[in-house]
C-alpha cells in the first residue's frame, strides 16, 4: 500500500472513520441509490447530492402529513381503528365497519340538529359536484373549439397535422399550463407585446410601402420630363429649345419646366 494511502487510513481511524475501502454503510447506500435511480452515476456529487435533497424535500413533507394524520387518529381512536381494518381488508367499506363496530347510523340520524347538518353537507356535496362537472363540460367544450380554431389556420400557415399536434403540445406546456399557475415568461410577454402591434406594424408597413411607390412613379415621370423637355411657348412650336442652365439639386433642374 502506498504512503498517502496509509497516512489516510491512519487519519480516518483517528477519527472514528473505516478506510475508504471499508465504508460498508456508503456502499449500503450505493446500492440502494442505484436501485432508486439508475439514471443517475451516485460518484457525481452534483447530481447525487440534488437528488439526496430533492428526496429529503419529500420525506419532509411525508412526516408533517403523518403527523397530521397521527392527532387526527389520536383525537379520532375509532377512525384509526377503522383504517387499520380497512388496510387489512379491502373489501370492507366504511359504513359496514361501523356497523360492525355498533355505530348506529340511523340512531344518530334521529337527532333533527344532527340530521339538518348531514343534509346540509350532502346538498353542498351534491352541488359542488355538479359545479365541477358543469366545469368540466364547459372546458371539454373550449378545448374543442380551441382545437378547430387551430385546425382553421393550418392552411393559412401551411401547417400540416403533426406540426400543428405539435404546436397544441408546446402551446399547453409552455404557455397555458405555466399561465394557469401565474407564470408568464419573457418570451410570452414578447409574444404578446409583438402580437398587439403586429396589425398597426403591418398597417404602418403597407403606408410606407404605398409612400414609396407613390414618390417613385412621380420621379420617374419628372426624369422623364427631363430628358423629353417640349418647346416652351415662347420660342413656338417650330424653334429648338434652349437647354436649361443644370441645378445645384433635382428642385433647381425642375424650375424652368413650369
Amino acid at each position: 500500500m502506498k504512503e498517502e494511502n496509509v497516512n489516510a487510513d491512519a487519519t480516518s481511524v483517528q477519527n472514528g472513520t473505516p478506510p475508504a475501502e471499508e465504508r460498508p454503510n456508503r456502499a449500503r447506500y450505493a446500492k440502494m441509490f442505484g436501485e432508486d435511480n439508475p439514471d443517475i452515476d451516485f460518484e457525481d456529487k452534483e447530481a447525487r447530492y440534488g437528488k439526496m435533497a430533492e428526496e429529503r424535500e419529500n420525506y419532509r413533507s411525508l412526516r408533517e402529513s403523518g403527523r397530521k394524520l397521527g392527532k387526527a387518529f389520536d383525537n379520532n381512536r375509532w377512525l384509526a381503528a377503522m383504517f387499520a381494518d380497512l388496510a387489512d381488508n379491502e373489501e370492507l367499506d366504511p359504513i359496514t365497519w361501523m356497523a360492525q363496530n355498533g355505530i348506529d347510523i340511523n340512531e344518530a340520524l334521529q337527532n333533527e340538529e344532527y340530521a339538518k347538518q348531514v343534509s346540509g353537507k350532502i346538498a353542498e356535496f351534491q352541488e359542488n359536484q355538479a359545479k365541477s362537472e358543469e366545469i368540466e363540460n364547459e372546458r371539454t367544450q373550449n378545448l374543442q373549439n380551441s382545437a378547430k380554431n387551430l385546425q382553421g389556420l393550418q392552411e393559412k400557415y401551411g401547417l400540416d397535422d403533426d406540426t400543428a399536434l405539435q404546436l397544441w403540445q408546446d402551446a399547453f406546456d409552455n404557455i397555458f399550463d405555466p399561465l394557469l399557475r401565474g407564470e408568464v415568461s419573457t418570451e410570452v410577454w414578447e409574444m404578446i407585446i409583438k402580437g398587439k402591434h403586429y396589425d398597426e406594424d403591418l398597417k404602418a408597413a403597407n403606408e410606407q410601402g404605398a409612400m414609396r411607390a407613390r414618390n417613385e412613379k412621380i420621379q420617374n415621370k419628372m426624369t422623364k420630363s427631363k430628358t423629353e423637355v417640349p418647346p416652351t411657348l415662347s420660342q413656338g412650336g417650330g424653334q429648338k429649345s434652349t437647354a436649361q442652365p443644370k441645378g445645384e439639386s433635382f428642385w433647381d433642374d425642375m424650375k424652368g419646366y413650369h
